[in-house]
């Protein structure tokens, strides 16, 4: 199936051209008007494309380090390398006695030979502690304390004493009591009835001190 259009033979009319023309000529009118915006004149003047080389890279650049400052050194002799001799192989001098000595010694002065004394070490001196003389053991015990005794309290009395050179006590020092009865009656006893054995270095008497342990104990 086909159409023709109606409006193909039909020519325009004047009324519409003219409508046609005058709405062209008011959007162009408008534009101009437009603030801002500049119409460009017509470019008659001749047209030259330039190209432009691309740069080359450089090359980089090395800084390098200033040059050290060479400090004058001290000359030194050199010493020649001497060969090390073999330890094993030096042998072992045994040491010279006196009359050895002695004769070396004259060989090289007078001639006569210097007779040598062998030096003497002095022994240690021996030492002996003081004790306690067997023979006045019966007297070392104090006489109880009268009223400890009736209060049936025993006790342990702990004394320093010190022994002269012919076995007397010549002081007596307090360690440890549990009551002054008790350390009365020992100071009494030690001063007045304690005999020991002196202490001796080299078999001669000397005074030293001497720790001791007394004991108060009710026998039932």
């Amino acid at each position: 199936m086909s159409y023709v259009s109606v409006y193909e033979n039909k020519t325009p009319r004047a009324k519409g051209v003219l409508l046609a023309g005058a709405v062209h000529v008011a959007i162009i009118a408008g534009v101009i008007a437009m603030p801002g915006i500049e119409v460009p004149e017509k470019f008659n003047g001749p047209f030259n494309a330039v190209s432009i080389a691309k740069p080359e890279p450089s090359d980089p650049v090395i800084i390098e380090d200033p040059p050290r400052p060479e400090w004058p050194q001290e000359t030194r002799p050199r010493i020649p390398d001497k060969p090390i001799a073999d330890v094993l192989s030096i042998p072992i001098q045994p040491f010279p006695t006196y009359s050895e000595l002695g004769n070396a010694l004259g060989a090289a002065g007078t001639g006569d030979a210097i007779p040598l004394d062998p030096v003497e070490i002095a022994p240690e001196p021996v030492i002996v502690a003081a004790r306690l003389n067997s023979r006045y053991a019966d007297r070392f015990q104090p006489v109880y304390p009268p009223g400890q005794l009736r209060l049936e309290q025993e006790a342990v009395v702990s004394v320093r004493v010190l022994v002269g050179s012919d076995g007397r006590v010549k002081q007596i020092e307090l360690i440890d009591s549990p009551h002054p009865d008790f350390w009365n009656a020992t100071r009494k006893q030690a001063l007045k009835y304690w005999r020991f054995t002196p202490a001796t270095q080299d078999g001669k008497p000397f005074e030293s001190w001497m720790t001791l342990k007394v004991r108060f104990e009710i026998n039932s």
